[in-house]
């Protein structure tokens, strides 16, 4: 079952990062760092399936860029010491899709991306190297890095492309709102349902199970989400050597597991608790149906018809103690007086005195029995609010007991 992830951060001289050597990292190139005169060189890099640059639709057909020309021109671009140089998305790919349907699917997303800022994208398809498999990665991490610049591309008077305004995403919430736009958090909320409407799509035209951007408790799971692990306690995890926010997953994992297969349980006893009430049910709805079928007279037999009481009091009457008489419905003549209306009425009459509907009996079966079920629902809510409570406060105390993290050293000057 393909999962759901798209998250996105900026790339940032603040942080110490470079769009030259990000690039150069996730398209497993050479490339030229002229800003800091520096070689970034990630060719021997494993794991890169494809990388591509991808214009803004307007311009695909006038222009072309390579990704050394791209990524310098997007450094000299920004001023600021802590200029954000560009912006990433990452996602991941249904592993359940064959590869050109995933490259296909992630340049759809990176293409919407570039068409609705107007910016460039460079995406960059990813898989687990044999080397991460054998330390513990998953062999259907299927992904695709996507950077886009922060300002748009245009043209020039020369048919030169170039990067001019800042993308409304770049802009700060004041900015936003001063022309009339939503909150930066909210914006990015509607693009990672755009890449589940993308993604769905896909899954759907092949039969497969969809994903959802929505989280857990958004979609009324009792499920935890665990944390994000880092690329650096992923390394040391992979090597053996176990972490404090690994070690929180893990507990998390344990509880989520608890937990569903307590919800299975529940399950399980709610289908055999709604089976014994449809069998009640059927049982009874039979037994009435015979019952009104045995009493029930036929419209040619109305006028002769004797409520079977009347009848065994005729029988007593005037059988002889020794003689086997069987007196049937059409040896008593009715009085002149009374037609066959007068029957239909008596009848009807006797019909609601002495008699249950079935969709009555069937409702008042179906009543208690829910009755009972409600109470128990009621019973087993409090039971589980209060593990719930329990849980979470565990919770909490495990992560303030977790505020350490390892130390980063970074030998290469710039985090990719």
């Amino acid at each position: 079952m393909a999962i759901y992830m798209a998250t996105t951060k900026s790339i940032s001289r603040g942080s110490g990062q470079s769009a030259v050597a990000s690039a150069s990292y996730r398209a497993g190139e050479k490339l030229q760092d002229e800003r800091y005169g520096k070689t970034q060189d990630y060719s021997k890099r494993q794991g890169v399936m494809s990388a591509n640059i991808i214009l803004p639709s307007e311009l695909k057909d006038k222009v072309e860029i390579d990704r050394n020309t791209l990524w310098n021109m997007a450094e000299r671009a920004e001023n600021r010491k802590d200029s954000r140089v560009a912006r990433e998305w990452i996602i991941n790919l249904p592993h359940e899709l064959d590869e050109e349907t995933r490259k296909a699917l992630a340049h759809r997303f990176a293409q919407s991306l570039a068409d609705k800022y107007g910016v460039i994208a460079d995406c960059c398809i990813h898989r687990p190297t044999e080397k991460e498999i054998a330390r513990g990665a998953d062999e259907r991490n299927f992904h695709a890095h996507i950077m886009l610049t922060t300002r748009q591309a245009q043209l020039t008077a020369d048919n030169q492309l170039t990067l001019g305004d800042k993308a409304t995403i770049e802009l700060s919430d004041n900015k936003r709102r001063s022309i009339g736009l939503d909150r930066v958090s909210n914006e990015i909320v509607e693009l990672r349902e755009l890449w589940e409407r993308t993604a769905n799509e896909q899954l759907a035209e092949h039969g497969y199970a969809l994903i959802d951007s929505r989280s857990y408790q958004s979609q009324g799971i009792d499920q935890l989400p665990q944390l994000k692990m880092g690329k650096n306690a992923t390394q040391m995890e992979r090597d053996g050597i176990q972490t404090p926010v690994g070690d929180l997953n893990r507990l998390i994992k344990e509880r989520n597991e608890l937990v569903f297969n307590r919800e299975l349980a529940d399950i399980k006893r709610t289908n055999q608790l709604a089976d014994r009430i449809i069998v009640e049910s059927r049982k009874n709805q039979n037994a009435i149906e015979r019952t009104e079928t045995s009493v029930q007279p036929s419209q040619e037999n109305l006028a002769t018809y004797v409520p079977p009481d009347q009848e065994k009091s005729i029988q007593r009457e005037n059988r002889p103690p020794s003689v086997d008489f069987n007196l049937s419905m059409s040896q008593i003549e009715p009085s002149q007086e009374t037609t066959p209306q007068d029957l239909m009425a008596k009848y009807e009459q006797w019909k609601s005195q002495n008699k249950t509907k079935p969709s009555d009996l069937l409702k008042d079966i179906e009543q208690s029995a829910m009755s009972k079920y409600e109470q128990w629902k009621a019973e087993k809510a409090i039971v589980e609010q209060q593990a719930q409570l329990q849980a979470e406060r565990q919770r909490q105390l495990e992560q303030d007991q977790a505020k350490i993290r390892p130390d980063y050293d970074n030998e290469i000057g710039f985090s990719p």
